[in-house]
């Protein structure tokens, strides 16, 4: 898969004319040519100078002849008539195209015959004349001498001149010294051979940049293959990393020293996945502890304690579903769940939990569904983690354990591969989950009465003063209601103490099933219950307080354990907070005072003091 840079934040992408490859080529062809341009100028320079050796060798012999040729004629004197047999001759030869030019000139320069009669009778500088090589020379082996000239077509020559030899004839009429009297002069045309050179040059030029295309071609092939491969596969497995791809790896492609580099990487990648892996885990650990020490230090009320667990490791672990259960200090149970769509829900449930949840019924099976029975029960059997690990997804049972008794379980359902989870930030949430659910039994045993699962006495009395306090801030209202069971004492009397235990928390959930969220229900003693309505207003405090009678009344009360029902009735006594009067006692009295006056009008009724 291929990363651009908006995904890696990245720019991995090179300019063609920065890449290793166009470098290489463009360093080759550099070099190739260089190379191609001095070898082609020595060659060729070498092959020009072999060729003309050769032709000035061809030529000299040429000369010679020509020379040994005319000097013949010249047996017979040096008249007019030797001159024109001379110039016959010349213009025979050039004729023939065994030359371009022939001439016959003497010592002084002056010349007597020629293939072009318009230069007889003209004369040739022979004292140092490049034109006229080793013409002021009289030894033999100077002969035949050669240099480069211009011929009248502009064309380069070559011109080479020998002396006509002195026989023994000759030696008659002239003296020992005399032995080069006259001399042949020979012009050929060079432009075949600068022709024939153009021609080599040319084919050499070809032949060498048509073998470093071929070079650059295989050179670059090999690099692509042996280098730009493996480097290639690196750069991408490297971009990937960096763009948090930890498991991208690079192929190993061969066993040279790129290849070596690559295992070096796999290797380095694996070590960074595995520390960034750790770092993740405790990351999510510690953020998921710190969460739930803050949720738990919220409030530490049972139900509180639930939800916020639940709450937290849905947003920490994303798990498809989450279920908690915690034992109540009242020997009931809490369930919160939470799932990915659905929201949260809270389900309450009697009984102590382990007796429970060992019981398999149908409303456990319910909430814990998509769980295998099995490892429910194997992790409420050992009071350890039991996981599974299914298509990706992990689920997880972890017990809550306090003194070998099970007081909770947490199912984790569906966490995703992607969250980091281990086995060591499980049993450290276990650990934790443990301490807030002691923490929630110990203060909700110590704010609620054990036997209605109202709050006690204290604990209202200290939330009357805080509501109080509220109230005088920000210039609220608040009600008080104390309510007294009228004639419980001939229950306790008729139908013994258990009935009226039963019949008292029969009270208890129908008070708080009257009551509003924000509003407390505590039970003050006996069969006396405080209830504080904050943010009621006065108009509406003789309904609150009539809802609460009819509640009572409306029917008949079981006796628990004993046989049949009894009707109760309550007497109500409500008042209104004076943030200018009143004091928590003064309130209570207020209220008090009111309850005093439903009880001695007859009881059953609701009676709001209005002084």
């Amino acid at each position: 898969m291929k990363l651009d840079a908006e995904q890696t934040g990245i720019d991995a992408s090179v300019r063609w004319w920065n890449s290793i490859p166009a470098k290489l080529v463009s360093g080759l062809l550099l070099l190739t040519l260089v190379a191609g341009a001095t070898v082609w100028s020595v060659v060729a320079k070498q092959q020009e100078n072999l060729f003309l050796e050769q032709r000035i060798h061809e030529a000299g012999i040429t000369s010679s002849i020509i020379s040994r040729d005319f000097a013949e004629p010249m047996l017979g004197g040096a008249g007019t008539a030797v001159w024109s047999a001379l110039t016959a001759e010349a213009a025979e030869i050039v004729h023939k195209n065994l030359a371009i030019r022939v001439f016959v000139f003497l010592r002084d320069g002056r010349i007597m015959a020629a293939s072009d009669k318009g230069a007889i009778g003209s004369r040739i500088e022979v004292k140092g004349n490049p034109e006229c090589p080793a013409c002021d020379s009289t030894r033999a082996g100077d002969f035949p001498a050669s240099a480069a000239v211009t011929l009248p077509s502009g064309a380069p020559g070559l011109r080479v001149i020998s002396p006509i030899p002195v026989t023994d004839v000759c030696r008659f009429c002239h003296q020992k010294d005399d032995e080069a009297r006259s001399y042949v002069a020979v012009d050929f045309d060079l432009t075949p051979l600068a022709r024939a050179r153009t021609e080599r040059q040319r084919s050499i030029l070809i032949m060498g940049l048509g073998s470093s295309v071929i070079l650059v071609v295989l050179v670059t092939l090999l690099f692509r293959r042996l280098v730009m491969r493996p480097v290639e596969a690196l750069m991408e497995s490297m971009t990937r990393v960096a763009a948090g791809h930890l498991s991208a790896r690079t192929k190993i492609l061969g066993k040279d020293e790129l290849a070596l580099l690559g295992r070096h990487f796999n290797h380095m990648a694996e070590r960074i996945e595995d520390q960034v892996d750790r770092i993740e885990t405790a990351h999510t650990e510690s953020e998921l502890l710190y969460r739930l020490v803050v949720e738990a230090s919220k409030s530490l009320e049972t139900s509180e304690v639930a939800t916020g667990v639940a709450r937290v490791i849905m947003e920490r672990l994303s798990p498809r579903r989450v279920t908690f259960f915690l034992e109540c200090a009242d020997g009931g149970w809490i369930c919160a769940t939470r799932t990915m769509v659905g929201g949260g829900s809270v389900e309450y449930g009697e009984g102590f939990f382990e007796a429970e949840i060992a019981l398999d019924s149908g409303r456990f099976r319910k909430l814990l569904q998509g769980v295998p029975r099995q490892l429910v029960e194997e992790a409420c059997r050992v009071q350890a983690l039991r996981d599974l690990r299914e298509d990706s997804e992990l689920t997880v049972m972890l017990p809550v354990v306090s003194e070998s008794r099970l007081l909770g379980l947490l199912a984790c359902i569906g966490i995703p591969a992607s969250v980091r989870v281990d086995d060591a930030l499980l049993n450290n949430l276990g650990a934790h989950l443990n301490l807030a659910a002691v923490n929630s039994r110990n203060y909700t045993g110590a704010i609620t009465d054990s036997l209605t699962g109202l709050k006690n006495k204290r604990y209202g009395m200290v939330r009357l003063e805080e509501a109080l306090s509220f109230a005088r801030r920000h210039r609220s209202r608040v009600g008080l209601a104390l309510c007294d069971v009228d004639h419980f004492k001939q229950i306790n009397d008729t139908y013994g103490h258990l009935a009226g235990d039963a019949v008292l928390k029969e009270i208890s959930r129908r008070i708080a099933s009257c009551m509003r969220k924000s509003d407390l229900v505590a039970r003050y003693g006996g069969e006396e219950f405080l209830l504080i309505l904050p943010e009621a207003p006065l108009d509406s405090l003789a309904a609150i307080g009539e809802k609460v009678r009819l509640a009572i009344e409306e029917a008949p009360m079981g006796l628990g354990p004993c046989a049949g029902t009894v009707s109760v009735t309550l007497s109500v006594g409500i008042a209104a907070f004076r943030a200018d009067s009143d004091s928590g006692e003064i309130l209570m009295a207020r209220a008090d005072a009111a309850l005093y006056r439903a009880k001695k009008s007859g009881r059953n009724r609701v009676v709001i003091d209005a002084t």
